[in-house]
């Protein structure tokens, strides 16, 4: 009898560590990390097109050199953030001083600018972000032209 009860502990038991063993993490799903869109971010690539009713001018460059432009992401306390985007200059070897400013909001992954501003998009997507590189996906239309860019930065070091 004592056999009988010890041989049904002992299966209770290996039954009990494989119940355990098969549910370990399964049931949990995988969180991915959050990432901040603030910083400073250095233009990698740039595709796109500029179009109004008599051309349309396309483009797909890359700067291996990230001395193209820099922009400088920062959240506001009204819940805005500001872009400053910086245009690097050739003769100088430096960014310049004055910085185009603008004030998008951000509602899930599109950003929006208003109200409208000339030569500025009016939405960008973003089209991945994490710790090393932002991808913004940006439409404008100023009237008489509109545009369309990908654009790929890498944070600065």
């Amino acid at each position: 009898m004592k056999t009988f009860r010890f041989i049904g502990m002992a299966l209770l038991a290996i039954v009990m560590c494989v119940n355990f063993a098969s549910c370990s993490d399964d049931d949990e799903e995988e969180q991915g990390e959050t990432y901040s869109i603030e910083g400073t971010w250095l233009l990698q690539s740039s595709k796109g097109y500029i179009e109004n009713s008599n051309d349309k001018n396309t483009w797909d460059e890359s700067y291996p050199d990230l001395q193209e432009a820099k922009l400088e992401i920062t959240k506001n306390s009204n819940g805005k953030y500001t872009f400053k985007e910086y245009y690097f200059q050739d003769g100088s070897s430096s960014w310049e001083n004055d910085p185009f400013t603008y004030y998008p909001t951000l509602s899930g992954t599109t950003l929006t600018v208003t109200p409208h501003i000339m030569d500025c998009w009016d939405t960008a997507e973003i089209k991945s972000l994490d710790k090393t590189k932002l991808v913004l996906e940006c439409v404008g239309d100023d009237g008489n032209e509109n545009w369309y860019t990908l654009d790929t930065y890498v944070r600065a070091k």
